[in-house]
């Protein structure tokens, strides 16, 4: 079993743009784990199977090719922590966290996005070929999840 830790950080409030308040941030989050396909190009659609305040079931399907090991869809667990994050869990215990967090300038417009992943591939052997074609594909996921919630 291959386990990948990876993240990628990117500043939500940049020149030129509306600022956004954290509380529209979370109107934002709250939206992706309900219509993911609206924010991430990788999946197609998101369907709603049960929920909680604090938690939401639901199955995305991926677009052909849009899984980096090649999944059709996933069974996904989302642990809503408002104001500030998601975690993802899959079924096999993969986790996406995405997180808000405030940067040195500690204002409420200095706020940067983290997408943290940790990829579970229990079919792939330790520094097999392998495993390393696959942390590429993984890390590629993990660079382009910030400019695809803009």
């Amino acid at each position: 079993m291959v386990v990948f830790n990876m993240s990628y950080t990117a500043p939500i409030n940049r020149p030129g743009l509306p600022v956004l308040t954290s509380s529209q941030i979370w109107t934002c989050i709250d939206r992706k784990v309900r219509h993911a396909e609206q924010f991430v190009p990788a999946i197609v659609n998101t369907e709603v199977l049960s929920e909680s305040p604090t938690e939401l079931k639901r199955r995305v399907t991926f677009a052909l090719n849009g899984h980096p090991a090649g999944a059709k869809d996933a069974l996904e667990t989302c642990k809503l922590r408002e104001p500030c994050r998601v975690d993802f869990v899959a079924f096999d215990g993969s986790t996406i966290t995405n997180a808000v967090s405030v940067g040195p300038g500690n204002k409420d417009s200095d706020l940067y996005y983290s997408y943290i992943f940790e990829w579970r591939h229990p079919e792939l052997d330790e520094g097999s070929a392998k495993a390393m074609a696959q942390k590429e594909a993984d890390w590629k996921v993990c660079k382009a999840a910030g400019p695809s919630t803009d």
